[in-house]
């Protein structure tokens, strides 16, 4: 605290909360928001930095654990033939080796049992900035709001790994001002929305088969999917240096989102459907607490459509669409908002490596790689938490997609 680092003094202040005995974690929480209030930089008639720092809980209740595990243990029940056939002996030796019995997939859906996974994004909102620190604990996550954002990284290096040879972002990110209260209105609304959510992810009929039997698997599958979303939203959120590793989970988070959602990715890079969805959110999401939640979804929306921009050839010969070439001979035309989709469409293939085995694609891909300076917004990968967002605020339509009319 005294070297009034920030870094160093909310390491100190989470680390407080994490290890406190339940008895004291009151009166720590407590002495906690009491520092973060009365933190001041060195200087003369120096100023609260954090006036209306706040404290929230998000608590998770045991029987939210109880439903996600379900699956798991169902699924042994049914893929374990002796279990099956009512012999008791393996899980008995099991438990005399203090071994866990049911443990399908344990590590693929444990994400809810401090809810750290599925407030990650939300934590991440304003990513380069950070506007919180949290702390899990055996009940759910004591979040810390400083009630206004603050840049988070640092000029250079800021640890050891940072020499090496990766390229972080080039673009100056606005730190938008936010009013007191739209941290705390920001929780509300996402830990309503993540109630709701769960709602739809622990309820077994929506994994029933045409039938309507539940389907163990089916069910284990969808949470499993969920969570990676959350979780790689989260890295792409913090991976605000690499360049290279922001690129590759947008796509990756892009498949996911397909799985979920049955969109494929050239729909959600059209800047039509992308524009859509943003204002969808402005009118589902209070003014106060889209202060949080929507700086970096815009940002998104504003990167793709500067996408459009890199077809330097359209650009030059003043065009708004771009001629596809295969064999010398034009196929088609694209306009530049169909190129943008298409174009990081083929980025998304090429992490498999550039061109395509695919004859009827070979022209576009290359067409694409001629009139394109190759130049992609780092926000582009907030389209990923842009369609994160949408999903929170509709679980209902979710449902329906995971159900996916009984079908396995």
């Amino acid at each position: 605290m005294a070297t009034k680092e920030l870094v160093d003094a909310f390491n100190v202040l989470t680390l407080q909360t994490v290890l406190a005995d339940q008895e004291q974690l009151p009166d720590i929480v407590g002495h906690v928001h009491g520092e973060l209030l009365d933190f001041r930089f060195s200087g003369e008639a120096p100023e609260q930095v954090f006036p209306h720092a706040g404290v929230h809980v998000v608590r998770r209740r045991s029987e939210l654990v109880h439903r996600i595990k379900m699956a798991g243990v169902l699924l042994r029940l049914e893929y374990d033939t002796q279990l099956t056939g009512g012999d008791l002996s393996g899980i008995k030796a099991a438990q005399d080796k203090g071994q866990l019995i049911f443990s399908s997939s344990e590590h693929l859906l444990n994400g809810a049992t401090f809810l750290d996974v599925y407030v990650g994004p939300l934590m991440g909102a304003a990513s380069p900035a950070i506007w919180n620190l949290h702390a899990a604990r055996e009940f759910g996550i004591v979040v810390y709001s400083l009630g206004r954002f603050i840049v988070a990284p640092k000029d250079g290096a800021a640890e050891m790994l940072h020499f090496l040879p990766i390229r972080g972002s080039l673009e100056s990110v606005p730190t938008p001002t936010i009013r007191p209260g739209a941290c705390s209105t920001a929780l509300d609304w996402w830990g309503a929305k993540l109630n709701n959510l769960f709602g739809v992810l622990t309820d077994p009929v929506t994994f029933t088969d045409q039938a309507g039997r539940y389907v163990p698997v089916k069910h284990l599958q969808a949470i499993s999917t969920v969570e990676q979303l959350f979780k790689r939203i989260t890295s792409l959120q913090a991976a605000h240096r690499d360049l290279t590793a922001r690129r590759v989970l947008f796509f990756s988070v892009m498949d996911t989102l397909h799985r979920l959602t049955g969109r494929p990715i050239e729909k959600h890079c059209s800047l039509q459907f992308a524009t859509e969805t943003l204002e969808r959110l402005r009118a589902a999401i209070s003014a106060e607490a889209a202060e949080v939640l929507l700086p970096a979804a815009e940002r998104a929306v504003t990167a793709l459509r500067k996408v459009q921009d890199g077809f330097y050839l359209a650009r030059q010969f003043g065009r708004d669409e771009i001629d596809v070439v295969n064999n010398g001979a034009a196929t088609g035309k694209l306009n530049l908002e169909d190129a943008a989709s298409e174009y990081l469409e083929m980025l998304r293939n090429a992490t498999h490596g550039f061109g395509s085995n695919k004859s009827r694609h070979v022209g576009l891909t290359n067409t694409l790689l001629a009139h394109h300076d190759g130049d992609v917004p780092h926000d582009i990968g907030f389209l990923g938490y842009l369609y994160l967002l949408d999903l929170v605020s509709q679980p209902e339509t979710l449902r329906g997609a995971l159900y996916r009319g009984g079908r396995l």
